[in-house]
């Protein structure tokens, strides 16, 4: 059982000890429990995650598990948001709309032809960002967001 074993670490400590629990889980068969605030740390060797909020666990869930609960997306702002959707809804895309002027595209596009076909039917993108929820985003997300730290 690991309680913060980085806290205070400089980079090379923390990338010597990420390794070294890494290399004993693999060789020596080790499990290890680490309570850790460093979420981006340990989604570099976790396999299994317990999220806590107000002393109880709020969440357990494997790797795997969050790594297809992190959605990937692309985010994207246009003029013509109705023009959009229609596109959208052809092509059978999973979306979510977020403002008047922003939509979040949950699965992969071609770029080239989004644009384009967008701008076809008068709708111009005005910006365009892929996006990757972070562990610490989950976590926030998962307790009610950033109000509740």
């Amino acid at each position: 059982m690991l309680d913060e074993p980085i806290n205070g670490l400089d980079p090379e400590g923390i990338i010597d000890i990420r390794e070294l629990i890494l290399k004993l889980n693999k060789e020596k068969g080790i499990t290890f429990l680490i309570s850790s605030h460093y979420l981006d740390e340990l989604s570099k060797i976790a396999t299994c995650y317990g999220f806590i909020n107000d002393h109880r666990i709020v969440k357990e869930i494997s790797r795997e598990e969050l790594e297809h609960d992190f959605r990937k997306r692309i985010e994207i702002k246009v003029d013509n948001q109705k023009e959009c959707i229609k596109y959208l809804e052809e092509k059978k895309l999973s979306y979510k709309i977020i403002s008047d002027e922003q939509i979040d595209i949950y699965e992969k596009v071609n770029v080239s032809e989004l644009v384009t076909t967008l701008s076809k039917r008068n709708c111009i993108v005005n910006d365009f960002k892929e996006k990757e929820e972070s562990l610490e985003s989950y976590y926030l997300n998962l307790i009610g967001g950033s109000n509740n730290v």
